[in-house]
């Protein structure tokens, strides 16, 4: 990982970088509408592979539009969607949101950029490190990972349900 990409991104192509958010701005709905479907079908594997090339869709324009910190964002997203495409891991309602808490962070990161805002209430180590760690988590301890990253970056997050 390369945290000045995080911390001090560089937008060498402002035109790009436009080009970028619109196209986030397109796949970013359809994301949502499909995870919001896989809470109630988590077994449906159109949804699935639709999510997963969204995922996909977003990391490449990323590195088309050289926009570096949305392909650090992205990356491990994909991996965890992967792993959830592969009968890895479990899709629950946690890792639902620490992906959504992730696209958020993105939408509001590339309209940072575009305006000349600054960063640095958004958290995006916190969120790159958690989204790694998540991509790298045993699938019994998705769960907590996901709300640790959820606390770290939100501020407070859902706790996963303990074990009777």
């Amino acid at each position: 990982m390369d945290i000045h990409s995080i911390i001090a991104p560089v937008i060498t192509d402002k035109l790009a970088l436009e080009e970028f958010i619109e196209s986030l701005g397109d796949l970013a709905p359809k994301i949502e509408r499909d995870i919001a479907r896989l809470k109630s079908t988590p077994g449906d594997r159109e949804v699935i592979s639709s999510l997963f090339r969204s995922i996909h869709n977003i990391k490449g324009d990323a590195a088309l539009c050289k926009v570096e910190l949305a392909v650090t964002i992205v990356h491990p997203i994909e991996t965890v969607l992967a792993r959830f495409r592969n009968d890895e891991i479990a899709f629950t309602g946690i890792i639902a949101e620490a992906v959504l808490l992730a696209l958020d962070r993105l939408e509001l990161a590339a309209e940072s950029l575009l305006s000349g805002r600054s960063l640095d209430g958004l958290h995006l180590l916190d969120l790159v490190q958690g989204l790694e760690k998540l991509s790298l988590e045993t699938a019994s301890n998705m769960d907590e990972c996901a709300c640790e990253l959820i606390e770290a970056v939100a501020g407070s997050g859902p706790r996963p349900k303990q074990p009777p």
